[in-house]
């Protein structure tokens, strides 16, 4: 079976606006920080294979590997300003701590664009039989969250200029 190419323009600020907006939803929210925390997944990764499912694009599977690894700069700094983080939490005082979180949006931000670089060198198809993010929670043995996360986003793109943040 041949795949048809697709061609999508992906922009940081889409996929941020995308993220900002289904991350606000608390079942995809509580889903995201199970697959980060339970099962070691990368939060920026499942919204990037989101927001690809909704356009109804997917990655070949050659190409896994290079999506993976364009994540792996930021990937380790991250984790480790979150686990300081989340110690220093009950000696911060608050304002001090909504500035760590601000910082730790930045990261996210930066590997959203690192995300977005990726993408935008690869050829993309048209889907498949599985989409992006079943087949990302099925590889980290997360298949029950794939349900929460195969149903469609429940708002339009118009909706997008939401300048709302996720907290981790």
């Amino acid at each position: 079976m041949t795949q048809t190419q697709v061609h999508i323009s992906l922009t940081l600020e889409r996929l941020w606006q995308f993220s900002l907006q289904y991350y606000s939803v608390r079942e995809v929210k509580e889903a995201c920080l199970s697959l980060q925390n339970n099962y070691h997944g990368n939060v920026n990764l499942l919204l990037l294979l989101k927001w690809l499912d909704e356009q109804q694009a997917s990655i070949d599977e050659q190409d896994w590997h290079r999506v993976l690894t364009c994540i792996g700069p930021t990937e380790g700094l991250l984790h480790s300003y979150r686990e300081l983080r989340r110690k220093l939490k009950v000696h911060l005082p608050d304002t001090l701590y909504r500035e760590s979180l601000q910082f730790e949006l930045q990261l996210e931000k930066q590997q959203q664009s690192d995300l977005v670089d990726c993408i935008n060198q690869l050829e993309l198809y048209s889907v498949g039989s599985q989409r992006m993010t079943q087949r990302y929670c099925k590889e980290l043995a997360a298949d029950h969250l794939a349900g929460i996360f195969s149903k469609p986003a429940s708002f339009s793109p118009k909706q997008l200029s939401s300048k709302q943040s996720p907290q981790k």
